[in-house]
């Protein structure tokens, strides 16, 4: 639509299904999750996922950069950016990744506090954006809203007005925040990120920064993983628009008529897709799974592409098994080996990144995975089991 709507609450009726998914929803927010996958584990994974969210949502935007081009680029050993437009690609995926660490950090520093508000978004915007050139997917004010009238590139879509930005974005604002019953917080997330694209508050990285705002938004509104401190779930909120990113424009599209029965369209397509994002979620904290579906097929991978040898394989697999493991644990799968050859083989292992220093365990090792060889075949399990954003590239 080219004229404003009011940003309102709009409700389904009891039989919708999407009151069943609202409900649904709900439980697995205010329940506390568990399970198995041991916290260091659980860190790297999560570390993968948020390598995955940078480049999705940098993908719906139009780059072109692959997972598997990500992943040599993370594993080299010195990253050297230029004015190179391949190296701006690079830089627009680490701009997101900046911007998840600063949303995690504001969020874990005070949750019950936590606030979202003018100041944050710009933040979001200035992360996001900073260093990119203008004829790319730059901004010439990072972190400030528009206050010139723009248009989008093959659309008849006409902008709210340069001028009416700030007021917007304070309706906006207002009301995500306002303290509703908490019944309605799931379609206040759905309803605000339509209300964000379509008030288009920047020139340009608008599309990223809303993707970002909504991961705010989420950790807001309660999910996350307990623990002994705040940790946040590995929840990947781009992939809920980045596998179908045509489905993704067409429901915001429908969206923008701002008819309750459209906008309830756009509230279950989201809603949908978090319920997917959080399931895949409770399969990777169950360590049994995760070992049986990911980690031990990624070892074995990686020893049929000569990746590790035979012994390397055995000590990674008792590694997996035991959580932490220390010299004494492998030695008896490699009797035949001394304590020199042993602990050469371990040293190789850590060199690689294979096995990991274990926290508050001295000379014990767990297994490494974000930044060692075995990130590329655990990223190919993960595409086997449909877990990946961005399906066939690794």
């Amino acid at each position: 639509m080219t004229e404003p709507f009011s940003l309102r609450l709009v409700e389904p009726s009891f039989k919708d299904p999407l009151t069943d998914l609202i409900l649904e929803l709900d439980r697995e927010r205010t329940s506390v999750l568990g399970g198995t996958t041991p916290p260091v584990m659980f860190s790297q994974l999560k570390q993968i996922f948020h390598m995955l969210e940078t480049l999705g949502s940098a993908r719906i935007e139009g780059n072109s950069t692959t997972i598997a081009e990500l992943v040599d680029r993370r594993q080299e050993v010195e990253l050297q950016l230029d004015d190179s437009s391949e190296d701006e690609k690079l830089l627009e995926i680490s701009n997101i990744g900046n911007a998840l660490l600063f949303v995690e950090g504001a969020w874990s520093r005070d949750p019950e506090n936590f606030r979202i508000d003018h100041g944050f978004v710009h933040e979001l915007h200035r992360l996001t954006t900073t260093g990119l050139s203008l004829s790319g997917e730059g901004d010439s004010c990072p972190g400030s809203y528009r206050t010139r009238p723009v248009r989008i590139m093959k659309s008849t879509y006409v902008l709210p007005d340069g001028t009416d930005v700030h007021s917007f974005m304070d309706s906006l604002l207002g009301f995500f925040n306002k303290p509703d019953p908490p019944k309605y917080d799931l379609l206040k997330l759905a309803l605000a990120h339509h209300s964000f694209t379509w008030i288009h508050p920047f020139s340009n990285g608008n599309g990223r920064t809303a993707r970002l705002f909504t991961y705010a938004m989420l950790l807001k509104s309660g999910f996350r993983v307990g623990g002994p401190r705040p940790t946040t779930r590995i929840l990947n909120p781009t992939a809920v628009f980045c596998s179908d990113r045509d489905k993704y424009y067409e429901m915001l599209s429908r969206a923008d008529t701002g008819t309750d029965v459209d906008l309830l369209a756009w509230c279950s397509y989201m809603l949908s897709g978090l319920k997917i994002e959080l399931d895949k979620v409770a399969k990777l904290l169950d360590y049994y799974w995760l070992k049986k579906n990911i980690l031990v097929p990624a070892i074995v991978e990686l020893h049929q592409k000569n990746g590790i040898s035979n012994h390397e394989r055995t000590i990674l697999l008792i590694a997996l098994d035991k959580n932490v493991i220390r010299n004494q644990d492998i030695r008896p799968a490699l009797n035949s080996m001394s304590m020199v050859q042993t602990s050469r083989i371990l040293g190789e292992l850590r060199k690689r990144q294979l096995l990991v220093p274990a926290s508050g365990a001295e000379r014990s090792y767990q297994l490494g995975l974000a930044q060692s060889p075995l990130l590329r075949t655990v990223l190919r399990q993960l595409d086997r089991q449909g877990f990946l954003p961005i399906k066939g590239e690794i």
